[in-house]
């Protein structure tokens, strides 16, 4: 039997949801409108019973007063040895499993004292519903401070190269040991992080068309890479192949990202579209219409939802269920780099030289840092062009012209924005991505903006930099 504490069943089974397989052991196909949503599907087809009890995909019922119904221990077994557990059956084993192991942890960190019990009953209600909203993406750490007051980390930045032109978009991989870069060359390359060796997966040929866009799914099987010939093309990095190559926008692809823990990619290009497409089944699912000029940015998380910037000074985001979007405007020109640092906050960096902090409820900037990164010899704010944030944290970064890469704390629920450190970096910060721990940022580094050549600075070195931000495992480590 699963004791519930503090009243959490619910939260409880939003763990386990994730956990359990599908029915079948394998996903249903969801067809080309909503892929990635078997397990949800999966869930939405249990059905409640008069008497409590759930349909469990077998002869027989599932009762809350007998464990052992569900175990499928004693008499149950010996009817067939061959019998397969079902996805109720299993979520059921997994949620005893898992409260036994919440429980062992909790009371190894308790101290021995009268109040033992209690202590531990608040302290594993407080550990279930932390767990349960860092599975739906609601789990907010604070760690901006912390790295602030931190001294600087023994490792010094290491700058790989191998581009020829500028660098203008990076990618890293959710295990944080493989990076992906492209160039104004036309070349994508794979990099070992702890090496720094480099391997050639596009094009064929020795240059192509200048790549403008890259993103890297959560588990790291799928690279998508798009650019200037308008086409979106896809790496299997398992099968060390491309596996397609979809054609769709009339003009380049500006933008990608993928929806974290999925295969579902979005795509913006300059054709003033965003377009979504299905990599598990390899298809296109459907296209998004709403940006008055070319399209910048693209960033998403865990829902079924991204938002974007563009040119035309404006920031949406896109609800693809709800097939909706909204709509934010507050910099006085083109937004030209955007990121989600949860389902509710985002930032954004734009042409007037501000960096400025966004909540989905309010259609203005919550903080705006309005001359982020100096100004020019003429007296014009530096463009801000890359922007990233540490998913589910306060910490975000912003990169410009002026040599520094900088890190920001977003205060106060996104309403304040304050500067926690600098990092010296040489050349046009063209891209920014946060490792998944925070131990460490990747910058994409070259003479030349990402998007024009009107500047060069002939010092500086076109490559990838991996900058340690902390000598500690993982910033995120909760206290």
């Amino acid at each position: 039997r699963i004791v519930v504490i503090g009243g959490i069943k619910s939260e409880i089974l939003q763990v386990i949801h994730r956990m359990a397989p599908p029915r079948g052991g394998s996903s249903r196909k969801t067809g080309a409108k909503r892929g990635g949503d078997a397990l949800a599907a999966s869930a939405a087809s249990k059905r409640a019973r008069p008497n409590g009890a759930f349909a469990n995909g077998v002869d027989g019922e599932v009762s809350e007063d007998d464990d052992d119904s569900v175990v499928g221990s004693g008499a149950a077994t010996s009817e067939s040895e061959e019998e397969v557990e079902t996805t109720d059956e299993a979520r059921l084993r997994m949620a005893k499993e898992y409260l036994s192991v919440v429980e062992q942890e909790t009371a190894a960190k308790a101290e021995s004292d009268d109040d033992m019990a209690n202590f531990n009953q608040d302290a594993i209600a407080h550990r279930l519903q932390r767990d349960a909203a860092e599975a739906k993406g609601y789990q907010y750490r604070f760690v901006a401070e912390k790295l602030g007051k931190q001294a600087l980390p023994s490792a010094e930045a290491k700058l790989f190269r191998g581009h020829k032109l500028a660098v203008t978009c990076v990618a890293l991989s959710g295990d944080e040991l493989t990076a992906y870069s492209a160039s104004k060359d036309g070349v994508v390359f794979q990099w070992d992080v702890e090496r720094g060796s480099k391997t050639k997966i596009f094009p064929e040929g020795k240059f192509g068309k200048p790549i403008m866009a890259l993103a890297v799914s959560t588990d790291g099987r799928f690279v998508a890479m798009g650019g200037k010939d308008a086409f979106v093309h896809v790496y299997d990095v398992k099968e060390k192949a491309m596996a397609h190559s979809f054609k769709g926008h009339r003009d380049a692809v500006s933008a990608l990202a993928f929806r974290r823990n999925s295969h579902q990619l979005f795509s913006g290009s300059h054709d003033r579209t965003i377009k979504v497409w299905n990599l598990d089944e390899m298809c296109y699912v459907e296209t998004l219409f709403g940006h008055q000029s070319e399209i910048t940015g693209l960033t998403s998380l865990g829902k079924e939802r991204c938002v974007s910037s563009g040119r035309d000074r404006s920031m949406r985001q896109w609800k693809i269920i709800e097939e909706s979007q909204l709509i934010f405007r507050g910099h006085a020109s083109a937004i030209d780099a955007v990121a989600m640092s949860s389902e509710e906050f985002f930032c954004g960096g734009g042409q007037d030289g501000g960096v400025s902090l966004w909540k989905l409820m309010k259609k203005k900037p919550c903080a705006m840092q309005r001359v982020a990164h100096g100004k020019d010899a003429n007296g014009n704010p530096n463009w801000v062009a890359a922007v990233a944030a540490l998913p589910y944290s306060d910490l975000i970064a912003s990169g410009s012209c002026d040599g520094f890469v900088r890190l920001w704390q977003c205060k106060k629920e996104n309403t304040q924005i304050e500067e926690v450190r600098k990092i010296p970096v040489a050349g046009f910060v063209n891209a920014i991505a946060f490792a998944s721990s925070g131990k460490f940022i990747l910058v994409g580094v070259g003479q030349e903006h990402r998007l024009g050549r009107w500047q060069r600075n002939a010092e500086a070195k076109n490559g990838v930099m991996v900058i340690p931000l902390t000598d500690e495992a993982s910033l995120l480590v909760q206290e």
